[in-house]
């Protein structure tokens, strides 16, 4: 039977948008759920579907290019708008039937909300705004990973990069002590990718140092946007403390443009530290072909 007789084939990345969508449903509801049955609040805040939206945003953009899909920035903006919207339908629902339950143990919808109609619809008015919000964070996750796929060595440590300044922004929001936090360095991680270069470099055709010179000085700067989003995002939300950055010391925007100039030469710095231990294990592991190109081409 040929594929035209078994209908439309859907297009390459629903798959991806389901699991992702169900992802963030089950968020929702299992955070619904234990606050329903009693869970404390300091424990139920770490199933937030608000980080999940930004972890599945750098997942599909870094795994849909893997299925054949997402590999124009035009696609990007449609699957952001589906998705923020999706999570903020569920989290409408999670409010609109703890509301109308009276439901004072979910956090969803606030007291004035219980037999109020105007002040939930505002509440819910709130949330739909949320969607917009949710959009730009996405779409500019999403951008930086699909920039990262015109070096494709550099998306597994790069987007990973992201998840541990995610982790480590939201660890610290959540009031963990500076101990577990510190476990998301992702000043750690970055000298782990450049064993990842190293190693995984050659394979791909990055068989001379100075092929590795790009990618590496890409991680160093990619790593440093990260961060540089989390200083934003802290300096213009201030009620979550973290060491990103602290608004309370005025100044902001020049603080701000200080720290963009602070992190281009990090990411310059941190670069190089890259590419010296990149091709160190490249070297290492190509027999040291790689340390010396002049050689390889004479050697053929």
């Amino acid at each position: 039977m040929s594929p035209e007789s078994q209908g439309v084939q859907p297009k390459p990345y629903t798959h991806l948008l389901h699991r992702a969508m169900a992802f963030l449903a089950v968020l929702v509801v299992v955070r619904f759920e234990f606050e329903l049955v009693g869970l404390p609040h300091d424990l139920a805040r770490f199933i937030s579907a608000t980080t999940g939206v930004l972890f599945v945003a750098i997942y599909i953009a870094a795994v849909g290019p893997l299925r054949g899909c997402l590999q124009k920035f035009s696609q990007l903006p449609l699957a952001a708008l589906i998705l923020s919207a999706w999570t903020e339908a569920w989290i409408i629902l999670a409010t609109v039937i703890s509301a109308v339950f009276h439901l004072g143990r979910s956090h969803f919808a606030e007291k004035e909300d219980f037999g109020n109609l105007g002040h939930l619809g505002r509440h819910v008015l709130g949330h739909v705004i949320e969607t917009g919000v949710f959009f730009v964070m996405m779409l500019l996750l999403m951008a930086i990973v699909h920039i990262l796929w015109r070096w494709p060595v550099t998306v597994g440590p790069g987007a990973m990069l992201g998840v541990f300044v995610i982790m480590r922004y939201w660890t610290e929001a959540m009031g963990l002590e500076p101990l577990r936090t510190a476990a998301w360095s992702s000043t750690i991680l970055v000298l782990l990718s450049a064993f990842y270069l190293g190693g995984v470099g050659p394979l791909l055709g990055l068989t001379k140092t100075r092929q590795l010179l790009v990618p590496s000085m890409v991680l160093g700067w990619a790593w440093q946007l990260w961060i540089y989003l989390a200083k934003v995002f802290a300096a213009f939300v201030p009620f979550f403390k973290t060491h990103f950055f602290d608004p309370s010391q005025g100044h902001v925007p020049l603080r701000l443009l200080g720290a963009l100039g602070q992190g281009i030469i990090e990411g310059f710095i941190a670069g190089l530290l890259v590419w010296g231990i990149a091709t160190w294990i490249a070297c290492a592991t190509q027999g040291g072909s790689t340390a010396s190109p002049s050689n390889t081409e004479s050697s053929n």
